[in-house]
């Protein structure tokens, strides 16, 4: 009878000790979290440095799995256990890393959009026409960049001869060297306008005055300061 005891106690005992994993197995198990954890802290802090949104859903999906991971006592698993769940959070590690590539790309795109942004400078301007015609449209042309504004007397406007048309916008790149004024009469005939550097122009604002002289058929657009004539 104290036989039959003493090989249950071992029996019991060898259970027991099957179902804790080995040091080895449970430093091997806690290293994938702790590099999930990571991974997904990672993720998460550049997915604040962008301003796109998609990847939003994708990441609380793939937080949801990760904190079912998290959850997990693998103190508590076999080696055998271990070993089977192992390929989940490789899966997820896999995963976060494809998406923390993409949150990269993103904000490289969005970094290198912004510094072009900022090259643009928005210049406050007023047009008078001198030009001895009505101007039914003002397009200005980046000729460096071959870029070219909308309408800047507005569409189905007309700018009469001798008046004055406040409140224009001019976005002007700072990498830019050459620019030219389209300008349109009441008929339709289209003119190019020469004009200086807009770089000169004062970033307080600029009054651009139309000129046209009919023996050359020409146009020049001259800057002056934004309350001069």
């Amino acid at each position: 009878m104290k036989k039959r005891v003493i090989i249950a106690a071992a029996l019991m005992m060898l259970a027991l000790s099957g179902c804790k994993p080995s040091a080895e197995k449970l430093s091997e198990a806690e290293g994938y979290v702790n590099q999930l954890k990571e991974y997904q802290n990672a993720a998460e802090e550049k997915y604040l440095d962008i301003a796109d949104t998609s990847l939003r859903p994708e990441l609380d999906a793939l937080g949801v799995q990760a904190a079912a991971v998290y959850e997990e006592d693998f103190s508590k698993l076999s080696n055998k256990k271990i070993d089977e769940k192992i390929p989940e959070v490789l899966l997820l590690l896999g995963q976060y890393e494809d998406i923390q590539k993409r949150l990269d790309g993103t904000y490289q795109e969005e970094t290198s959009a912004n510094e072009e942004l900022a090259k643009n400078q928005q210049i406050d301007a007023y047009i008078i026409n001198k030009c001895g015609f009505d101007i039914s449209s003002i397009i200005l042309r980046d000729v460096t960049t071959d870029t070219y504004s909308d309408n800047l007397i507005g569409e189905g406007e007309i700018l009469a001869d001798g008046y004055t048309l406040m409140g224009v916008k001019l976005e002007v790149y700072a990498d830019s060297s050459q620019w030219e004024f389209i300008v349109k009469d009441s008929n339709e005939t289209q003119r190019v306008f020469a004009c200086d550097s807009l770089k000169d122009a004062s970033s307080e604002g600029v009054s651009l005055v139309f000129n046209y002289d009919a023996a050359s058929d020409s146009g020049t657009v001259s800057f002056g300061g934004y309350f001069s004539n």
